[in-house]
């Protein structure tokens, strides 16, 4: 969730510095890779399939490696108090943002039925942190869950051993897998989206990264790359069920680490460190910003998604390259909006409004 020094916290060392900058351009990848996955320009390549389909949960493998190096760099005094308020700032409040925005937007495009229902209940949905009938929103309810139980995680993984917790988010993980059919046909595919013990094992590998980013080597990548190969002949070439979805799943531990030794050697390349880095430390409004200008067109012009394909409105309206830009452009756009909300915030308090504080 977060990559700065934390308050009280010791200095960061340099390579501290260049292990963040590799996980904020891996972070930069992966946004873009979920832009790729909204636009559906690459459909269901191979590209897509083995690569960019994987960006979101690359993105909990980062938390979990963000998220633990903080607990342990940060003081316990008071770390707890800490934790959530940064998660209200950095989470909650951009997507109540995000919310009232799309309120105002469905009351002037005016979506049909299909696409949104409004209920009474919906506003408290949203308060919480569910923001639902608004497409694309699952990723933030599911970071909202693992800011809230983040801290239980770092407690069973200091209790038993990170070793230990990360075999035991595997089981869990795995049951997910094995029984998604009855388990979506409980949830309904809305819950079975937002539903975090599918990738808990995720979020333990990351807490296992810590420490490690900087040290992978020859020996560290042959391996994940070994481990990639074999996840893709058995998606490929095997497809034996429920081993299939096994297979799919857990390959995105290994392609994390194969990603973070490629930026580590990346970083020379100035202009590439510098735009990947900046999408990474900008992931979350990115991401925001893209679901905003994504359903606007598509309440404006229609298209379907269900999970595994796009068709009709939008997806056959627009040149889908130029639907890529058009998400990439709008998605800064309400960044850079963002931003400068913050900054009139700040200089109203510093003038003695009295005004939230909502820097981190």
């Amino acid at each position: 969730m977060t990559t700065e020094n934390p308050r009280g916290a010791a200095p960061l060392s340099s390579d501290h510095r260049e292990r963040l900058a590799s996980i904020d351009m891996v972070k930069g990848w992966a946004i873009l890779g979920v832009t790729l996955i909204h636009s559906w320009v690459l459909a269901d390549s191979r590209w897509m399939t083995f690569l960019f389909y994987h960006a979101v949960p690359v993105f909990l493998v980062l938390f979990g490696l963000n998220s633990e190096s903080w607990f342990r760099r940060q003081p316990p005094a008071g770390r707890m108090r800490l934790w959530y308020r940064r998660g209200l700032k950095r989470i909650l409040v951009p997507a109540w943002a995000t919310a009232a925005v799309w309120w105002v937007m469905v009351a002037i495009l005016q979506p049909p039925e299909p696409m949104v229902r409004i209920t009474l209940g919906l506003p408290f949905w949203h308060f919480i942190g569910y923001l639902n009938q608004i497409g694309t929103s699952w990723f933030v309810t599911l970071i909202v869950q693992f800011v809230v139980v983040f801290p239980l995680f770092h407690w069973l993984a200091r209790r038993f051993g990170p070793h230990v917790f990360f075999a035991i988010c595997f089981v869990v993980t795995l049951w997910t897998l094995i029984f998604v059919h009855p388990l979506r046909q409980w949830l309904g595919i809305p819950g079975w989206l937002v539903f975090p013990p599918r990738f808990f094992v995720h979020v333990a590998f990351g807490m296992l990264l810590v420490g490690r980013v900087s040290r992978i080597g020859v020996r560290g990548l042959i391996v994940s790359c070994a481990c990639l190969a074999l996840g893709y002949v058995i998606q490929e070439r095997i497809w034996l069920g429920s081993f299939w979805r096994v297979a799919d799943r857990f390959l995105e531990l290994p392609l994390t680490v194969v990603l973070l030794w490629v930026m580590s050697r990346l970083e020379w390349i100035g202009w590439l460190e510098r735009g990947l880095s900046w999408l990474g430390q900008h992931s979350f409004g990115l991401y925001l910003g893209q679901m905003l200008t994504h359903n606007a067109f598509l309440y404006r012009y229609g298209g379907t998604c269900d999970l595994f394909h796009c068709y009709e409105g939008v997806f056959e309206k627009f040149n889908l390259w130029v639907y890529t830009g058009i998400l990439i452009v709008g998605s800064i756009a309400w960044v850079l909006i963002g931003n400068k909300i913050l900054e009139w915030n700040e200089t109203l308090r510093a003038r003695g409004y009295r005004l939230p504080n909502l820097a981190v």
